[in-house]
């Protein structure tokens, strides 16, 4: 995949991953205690998921046995988490040759099985991945009454860049 491509798929998952977590903070946790939940749990998983591919990019053992953790973790401790694991995802892309990208890497699955995918096809699945389930969450937010963001590829291009709107 192109370096620039990558790096802007990081840019938007970090700017994406942001605004949702914006969002969540406006849910009424007392009003909503299991949507509320629900929200964090998943997104943790999403959080859980990056965690276990870097270590996987980087050649290490995970440590995880499952795709969420046992315990919900704050929402304050999410944010910090997933904001320090985006910028470093954003880091990793903008020093990605096209070579290493294309290199496959061979890792083991929670559940113990054997995998192997390019370091491309690896930051791919968490691009589409945490979108998948964003979208789970913004469902969510609908179902009590906050509109989610228009965390689309687009929306985040044309913010980004507003030249690319003329």
């Amino acid at each position: 995949m192109n370096n620039k491509t990558v790096q802007s798929l990081f840019h938007y998952k970090r700017w994406a991953d942001g605004e949702l977590l914006d969002a969540i903070a406006t849910l009424d946790a007392q009003q909503y205690g299991e949507a509320h939940h629900t929200c964090l749990r998943i997104f943790n998983h999403i959080h859980v998921v990056d965690a276990i591919v870097k270590a996987n990019l980087l050649g290490k053992t995970h440590g995880f046995t499952a795709t969420n953790t046992p315990e919900t973790p704050t929402q304050a401790t999410l944010r910090s988490s997933v904001t320090e694991l985006d910028n470093w995802l954003v880091d990793y892309a903008a020093t990605l040759s096209p070579q290493e990208g294309s290199t496959p890497l061979s890792f083991r699955f929670v559940d113990g099985d054997k995998g192997q995918m390019s370091r491309d096809e690896m930051l791919l699945h968490l691009v589409t991945h945490g979108g998948y389930h964003r979208g789970a969450i913004g469902r969510i937010l609908v179902q009590c009454g906050i509109t989610p963001p228009r965390d689309t590829l687009t929306t985040f291009l044309h913010r980004s860049e507003p030249a690319r709107q003329r």
